[in-house]
């Protein structure tokens, strides 16, 4: 196997219009660590990028304005601050979409990252597969940043080298994302959710503090299945703790699958060589037809505020857009085509500063990711509403009885002058 030098790969990109690039953990960090130097020539082209891991300086370079808009499918703190920036532009869709929108353009370079080949010359592409493999096959010319903390996984991650265009050495350490510690709020949470959670469910969860406070809670249940966009720690742990068996999973029974993972380096170790592990890409693990096949299917997100008609904002406060709605829609409507399914939105009753988030009205300019026609069940550590055909009298009167008790008396009668009760 023969390398390229970053700058014969780079030069590729002069001229091109539609870049691609790998999420994640699978994020090309030799290309964004090279970026600023070679994207200033281009004229009026594109970079897609998602999850992106550090504030590299191509998202605040207003030099690239008119030359490269760069458009994130998914925000984090890395690049958040930049969004209103006029070259970064995130582009609002649900996960099974991604591939498909990316493609409606042509693809002049995908550039990911693989791992070492195995003696059939075939490499894995590892930690993500979300929209990846699909754009690859389409792209024109394709990148890979050859690093062997990379994991060989299973599914359709894999590609042999013959079909890889140009071979990057890298050695850097993968992006990882450290579990939140939970408060005691959160543990209340997962309590109401694990009451709903019947030995034998196949779950997806979301990220954040309450899905790591559910690996206490889940760690008395039997037979799990997992089918999510996203395998974390949680999964892991509770895969570890002889909880996630697959066991009476219905679809890819006895396999974890997802399409991406993200997390810590023992959640990498732990899918590396994992024959239990499948990552497909989000068009499959993502449409509501096939999650609905999954008999007992439990999908738990999170919010950032819930109206008292059932509306779920998950992706701004107010105008300002903090995160993506991912896959929150796809595994929220999935779960429910399933046999004994539910679709949970999990949250604390209060923000920091004791903003309330059980609310008579979603703030000015916030963003509606799960309709309220679509809402299922909402959880907060005060209890359970379960929503799903309800009127909306009736939904009032249990996000009230959810939201935090200093609220409940504003919102009932906001709700009277309204007309809601």
């Amino acid at each position: 196997m023969s390398f390229s030098s970053i700058e014969e790969a780079m030069d590729l990109v002069r001229g091109t219009k539609t870049i691609v690039t790998a999420m994640a953990a699978s994020e090309p960090q030799l290309f964004y660590q090279q970026a600023e130097k070679y994207l200033p020539n281009l004229e009026n082209s594109i970079l897609y990028c998602s999850n992106p891991s550090q504030p590299y300086p191509i998202f605040s370079d207003e030099s690239l304005v008119d030359r490269v808009e760069i458009r994130p499918m998914f925000l984090t703190a890395s690049i958040k601050n930049h969004r209103n920036k006029s070259h970064v532009h995130y582009v609002p869709q649900h996960l099974s979409q991604w591939a498909s929108n990316i493609l409606k353009s042509n693809v002049d370079i995908f550039w990911g990252s693989c791992s070492e080949p195995n003696s059939r010359g075939f490499v894995s592409l590892g930690p993500s597969v979300c929209y990846e493999w699909e754009v690859m096959r389409k792209a024109k010319v394709v990148v890979l940043e050859v690093n062997s903390h990379i994991p060989f996984t299973f599914g359709s991650t894999l590609l042999h080298i013959s079909r890889i265009d140009f071979l990057l050495e890298s050695q850097v350490e993968l992006p990882s994302c450290k579990g939140e510690s939970y408060h005691p709020d959160d543990r209340k949470i997962a309590e109401y959710i694990g009451e709903l959670v019947p030995d034998g469910s196949t779950i997806q969860l979301g990220i954040g503090s309450i899905p790591n406070a559910l690996v206490d809670v889940l760690a008395t249940k039997k037979d799990l299945g997992v089918h999510t966009e996203m395998i974390n720690d949680a999964m892991y742990r509770l895969a570890e703790k002889g909880v996630i068996t697959g066991g009476q999973k219905t679809m890819w029974p006895e396999k974890m699958v997802g399409s991406f993972a993200y997390g810590s380096k023992e959640l990498y170790q732990f899918i590396h060589n994992n024959p239990t592990v499948e990552l497909h890409p989000a068009s499959i693990v993502n449409d509501s037809t096939r999650i609905g096949r999954n008999f007992q299917m439990i999908s738990i997100n999170s919010a950032i505020e819930v109206d008292i008609t059932g509306q779920v904002c998950s992706e701004s406060i107010g105008h300002v857009e903090v995160t993506g709605v991912g896959g929150a829609t796809d595994t929220h409507i999935g779960a429910q085509k399933s046999e004994k399914g539910r679709g949970m939105i999990a949250l604390r009753s209060r923000a920091k500063g004791d903003q309330p988030k059980i609310v008579t009205e979603l703030q000015p300019g916030a963003k509606v990711s799960i309709s309220r026609n679509d809402v299922d069940t909402v959880i907060t550590e005060f209890g359970i509403a379960e929503l799903k055909g309800k009127s909306v009298a009736e939904r009032v009167r249990r996000l009230i009885a959810i939201s935090h008790p200093e609220d409940r008396l504003q919102l009932r009668e906001r709700a009277k002058d309204i007309g809601y009760l």
